[in-house]
């Protein structure tokens, strides 16, 4: 029995590792991406998008999992990654900030995290953004 649990094990991961048409997902990754393998979400937060833009930047360099990619003022866009615990694999972070019209005091973002990796995220996206935004949340109401 000892035997098939790390044949299983192999077969499991490999089975994520292939795109659902045989394509290696790390290509397919390179073509845009899996939809089952990417999350995305839009919050709006009670603080100028000038603090947003530097919390968010600093959100990346404080997150455990997170490392700062690029900042672009102009855009108003940051972008990092995070890694899994395990594996290591990466998932590609971008956060885009907006004023919300009519409302200087608040910011809203877009969110998406996309998988490098896998045709799956086991749910793993969608907590990138959850920890990434709790960090951030947590930067603001520090000041």
């Amino acid at each position: 029995m000892s035997f098939w649990k790390p044949v299983l094990l192999l077969a499991v991961l490999l089975f994520a590792l292939m795109g659902s048409n045989g394509i290696p997902a790390v290509q397919a990754a390179t073509l845009g991406g899996s939809p089952n393998n990417r999350a995305q979400q839009e919050v709006v937060l009670p603080a100028s998008p000038e603090q947003v833009l530097k919390a968010a930047e600093q959100a990346f360099q404080v997150w455990k999992r997170g490392e700062l990619g690029s900042v672009d003022t102009q855009a108003m866009e940051v972008k990092g990654i995070s890694r899994t615990n395990f594996f290591k694999f990466v998932d590609d972070i971008t956060v885009s900030l907006s004023p919300v019209e009519g409302d200087p005091g608040q910011t809203r973002l877009q969110i998406t995290s996309v998988g490098r990796v896998g045709e799956y995220d086991f749910g793993g996206n969608r907590r990138n953004i959850n920890e990434y935004l709790d960090t951030l949340r947590s930067l603001l109401e520090q000041g």
